[in-house]
């Protein structure tokens, strides 16, 4: 089956900060953005989740999407439990995270389709590859329409020392791996416009 791999062109991460409030930041910093629990100090402290989104315009119309597969790559690792899940970006992924503000998408990032849970991937550094579930390829299909398709990653309860991944800035952006089919080709027909009789 034919197999697409299409990279994020928007990403970063946002947060909220119990002194300052909420803050969104593209692209990370120095091409890392963070996801977990982080302690400023001095009574200060951060809830820091990732937004992301994918272009679908290699996709094409009318595929039948059978298996999503996300790519992130851990630059710092989290702590020792740390834990993430994978959700679709406001409902089903068709919101835009570049259209919102910090508190909007900081809210987005948790209330879409779940499509990972509980992962122990950010606990070690490097290359990790996700198979995601739920109702992804559903929800990748639908997102077709709008040219791209959005997801969140949050560090599950928030309470465990952040890790910090790639953004599309840095070395090694998050990716999805797409593999669907397309429907066969109608039978083809031809006429030469004669018309034969029969005598």
């Amino acid at each position: 089956m034919p197999t697409i791999t299409v990279t994020s062109d928007y990403d970063g991460d946002v947060w909220y900060d119990n002194i300052t409030g909420y803050d969104k930041r593209v692209g990370g910093a120095a091409g890392g953005m963070n996801v977990g629990y982080r302690n400023v100090g001095k009574g200060e402290w951060q809830w820091i989740r990732i937004f992301c989104r994918f272009p679908l315009t290699d996709l094409p119309v009318g595929a039948t999407v059978t298996e999503v597969r996300r790519r992130i790559y851990c630059l710092i690792a989290g702590g020792a439990s740390h834990l993430i899940d994978d959700h679709a970006y406001g409902s089903n992924g068709q919101e835009d995270p570049a259209n919102d503000n910090a508190q909007t998408c900081f809210n987005r990032c948790v209330s879409g389709n779940l499509y990972q849970n509980d992962s122990t991937e950010l606990r070690t550094t490097g290359e990790k590859w996700a198979t995601l579930g739920g109702s992804v390829c559903q929800d990748v299909m639908n997102a077709r329409s709008v040219g791209y398709f959005a997801m969140a990653i949050h560090e599950e309860g928030e309470n465990d020392p952040y890790a910090v991944v790639s953004s599309y800035t840095g070395p090694y952006p998050l990716k999805l791996e797409i593999t669907y089919t397309v429907p066969p080709l109608a039978p083809y027909s031809y006429s030469d416009g004669l018309v034969t009789v029969q005598v």
